[in-house]
């Protein structure tokens, strides 16, 4: 297994792109995403139909390391793209791109974007190549006489020159919430990705160090219990899952997919798991999709398990609000929610401070919040905020063994809580 990273000076590089067109170009390769960002993994699926996992300390865990390699087996290569610039974070632990490639001796490319420069182009990029860099893409220029001038003052300080991407829109892909728009239709990700790989010179994988992960990190994430009957909410508005959350799930039981914009509901379940998505731009399907409604609503009531993330935490409230009107949701919890112009985005912690079906009292939990809403919900909540916004300083609504947090979490860290309230309410 050869694993390399992609990342850059700063954002809106083309990071994405770039990875893209290597997993094209790769054969048996998978690839992982730097920090909580659930779209831009799906674009890397797009490519290649190997679902991408995230790498994030702050979500996962000390196992992030863990979770990573178990991603790697039965592959040949692995490219990691990072997040913003290289020793961007903006958070209270190291979180930045240099810190997981200098932590797991990971070498990388740096993408440098040429196009409003030219021989400075090496001076700004200088002080990003360190001794893990094993060259440079020079992405966007303008022309062949730039990118000479841009190329130079590489080729003079020894700096290897992987691929050169001219601009051309016909390499851009739309943007949507801070990232791809995950309307972008497969065959155009595909079309792009081969378009732009035509550009790089693999050679450089030859020089790359064979990594032998420690049979401890390498999970069997193929293994599936069939001790629990989950179903997950799947389709175009509930699409944002961490795919360490999926192989959690499978540890504790069968997973199958249902799609509430179909209207379908799930069958003989033991737990139902509605992620995060784009629920808002649906909202008049999944307010008449009755049998799922029913479904669902009844199997909260009975006392199962209902674990909703940010847009499934706004399916479970009773009202969505829209601009002609409001409409109605599940109605586990007795919310409205409200869009909001501004974005709330960030890494959360919390406390426990109240019984709830995943954690425990005095626990401080972390997660990611990514949304254009808010709720209104006097309902009971059982997480104080510590970072993050949450419903007014609080999340993690409950109601009977139902649970809904604006956060986004990866569950394979607190799998085993989850396995245990599944046990406690089998019995």
């Amino acid at each position: 297994m050869k694993v390399f990273g992609v990342t850059s000076p700063y954002t809106g590089s083309g990071k994405t792109t770039i990875t893209l067109a290597m997993l094209s170009a790769m054969k048996n390769s998978t690839s992982a995403k730097i920090g909580p960002d659930y779209i831009d993994k799906d674009i890397h699926f797009a490519v290649n139909n190997n679902m991408p996992y995230n790498l994030d300390r702050w979500i996962q865990g000390n196992r992030y390391r863990e979770i990573f390699f178990s991603s790697l087996r039965g592959f040949d290569y692995a490219v990691i793209e990072g997040v913003m610039g290289l020793y961007d974070s903006g958070s209270p632990i190291k979180l930045s791109t240099m810190y997981y490639f200098t932590k797991m001796k990971i070498p990388y490319i740096l993408v440098v974007d040429a196009y409003k420069v030219a021989e400075s182009g090496y001076y700004i990029a200088r002080s990003f190549i360190g001794k893990l860099c094993i060259g440079v893409i020079i992405n966007n220029y303008a022309g062949l006489r730039h990118l000479e001038m841009v190329s130079k003052p590489f080729v003079e300080h020894g700096i290897r020159i992987i691929g050169s991407i001219p601009h051309d829109d016909d390499f851009s892909l739309p943007e949507r919430h801070l990232g791809i728009s995950t309307d972008t239709s497969p065959d155009k990700i595909k079309s792009i990705a081969a378009k732009v790989a035509k550009h790089i010179e693999l050679d450089f994988l030859d020089d790359l160090p064979e990594i032998y992960p420690d049979p401890d990190d390498a999970e069997n994430p193929s293994f599936e219990n069939s001790k629990n009957n989950i179903w997950v909410a799947k389709d175009s508005a509930f699409s944002f899952y961490y795919e360490d959350s999926m192989v959690a799930l499978r540890k504790l039981g069968k997973v199958s997919f249902f799609s509430p914009l179909k209207n379908e509901e799930p069958i003989d379940a033991d737990m139902i798991y509605l992620g995060g998505g784009y629920p808002e731009l649906y909202i008049e399907e999944l307010s008449r999709n009755h049998k799922t409604k029913n479904a669902i609503k009844n199997f909260a009531e009975s006392g199962k398990i209902v674990l909703g993330e940010c847009g499934g935490l706004m399916y479970m409230e009773s009202e969505i609000s829209k601009r002609n009107g409001k409409r109605p949701m599940l109605g586990i919890f007795e919310g409205l929610v409200e869009k909001n112009s501004k974005l709330t985005i960030g890494y959360t912690q919390m406390k426990v401070v109240n019984e709830n079906p995943v954690f425990k009292i005095n626990e401080i939990v972390r997660g990611h919040e990514f949304h254009y809403s808010s709720i209104k919900d006097a309902g009971k909540k059982c997480l104080r905020m510590e970072i993050g916004r949450g419903i007014d300083g609080m999340d993690g609504l409950t109601h009977l063994n139902s649970f809904g947090s604006y956060s986004h979490f990866s569950l394979f860290r607190y799998r085993k809580r989850i396995g245990r309230a599944l046990d406690k309410i089998k019995k």
